[in-house]
Parts: C-alpha cells; sequence; structure tokens
C-alpha cells in the first residue's frame, strides 16, 4: 500500500516538473530572439490563386510600395489547430488595418475554394485590405517555404528577408505579441 502511494506521488511530481518545463519552454518560443534561425532566408517567388480563381503574386506586392512587414500564414479549414487559432489571429490582424505598411497572405493549404468561403462567412470574416486569402493546392509553394505542418507563419521584411518563423498554433491575443510585431516593424524600417 505504501509503495502504491510512493509510486503515485512520484508520478504526480514528475508530471507536474515536467508540465512546468513545457510551458517554460513555449514561452521562451514566444519571446525568443528574433534573429533565430529559419531554413527559408528570402521570401520566394511565386503565384497563388485568389478564392475568386485570379493569379496572385507576391512579388507584385514589392513593386511599387512594398509593405513593411510581410505575413504569410499557412492554414487550412481542414485543419482543427488552425481552426481554433483563427479568431485570435484574425483579432490580432485587425490591430493593424489602419497601417497599409502590413500585409497578411493566408494561404489555405490543400482546400477547396467553396470550402475556404463558407468557413469564413461561418466565421464572420470581413474583406479587409490588411489581408489576402489565396489557395495552395499544389504545395508547390508549401514545399517552397518548408512547411511541413500547418499552422506556420512567416514574417518578411520590406527587402523580403525572413525575420521570423512559427511553428504550430500560436497565442495571437498574447501581448507578447504585439511587442513583438513591433520590434519586427522597427527592423523592417530600418532596412528601407
Amino acid at each position: 500500500m505504501l509503495n502504491r502511494l510512493i509510486v503515485i506521488f512520484v508520478l504526480i511530481a514528475l508530471t507536474g516538473v515536467y508540465a512546468i518545463y513545457k510551458r517554460d519552454s513555449l514561452e521562451s518560443q514566444l519571446v525568443s530572439d528574433t534573429k533565430s534561425e529559419t531554413v527559408l532566408a528570402k521570401l520566394p517567388a511565386g503565384t497563388f490563386s485568389t478564392l475568386d480563381n485570379k493569379p496572385y503574386s507576391l512579388d507584385d506586392l514589392f513593386q511599387n510600395n512594398p509593405p513593411q512587414l510581410l505575413v504569410v500564414h499557412f492554414w487550412g479549414t481542414w485543419c482543427a489547430p488552425c481552426e481554433a487559432e483563427l479568431p485570435a489571429l484574425l483579432a490580432f490582424i485587425k490591430r493593424f488595418e489602419g497601417q497599409p505598411g502590413v500585409k497578411f497572405i493566408l494561404v489555405a493549404v490543400n482546400d477547396e475554394i467553396v470550402k475556404v468561403k463558407k468557413h469564413l462567412v461561418k466565421m464572420g470574416v470581413p474583406e479587409s485590405p490588411s489581408m489576402v486569402w489565396i489557395l495552395d493546392n499544389t504545395n508547390i509553394h508549401r514545399n517552397s517555404y518548408g512547411t511541413t505542418r500547418v499552422p506556420e507563419t512567416y514574417v518578411f521584411s520590406s527587402d523580403k528577408t525572413t525575420i521570423r518563423k512559427f511553428i504550430g498554433p500560436q497565442k495571437w491575443e498574447n501581448p507578447e505579441f504585439n511587442q513583438q510585431f513591433d520590434e519586427f516593424l522597427q527592423i523592417s524600417t530600418r532596412k528601407l
């Protein structure tokens, strides 16, 4: 009986220590150095397809008036973590609506236009000049970015240099993201 209690106590203690370790590990990823290593050094060239089935080139964004920050977010309607993360991401994007220098590209991966449109209507997503919804059904772009799973988010500066890659769902409502993106804007502005 005493041995069982000791084993149960040890298991509970180990579980608690592991939970604290994982929490600290996730928090350190969020506030880690903005020069974290990424495989992708520059924004890959390429043309996507819009939800109206028209071509959309990211290179065209940089022709006349390049954005200070370009955020490319890979997601899917079939992806439960993407769906759970989306409301907080949309609220985060809303913060930048008045800033023409920040553009969010939301790439639906291996999805159908009809499903994406229905999903956006269901969520009540308004049209915004800050964000563009596009598709990557061939995985050409997903492969060129090095995206192995969704959701993944890339942040690029005005000179198309990768500033940061976020892997997996993020807590976009966390105030540290606002601070971090303000720092990204400063980094990108210095490159102009």
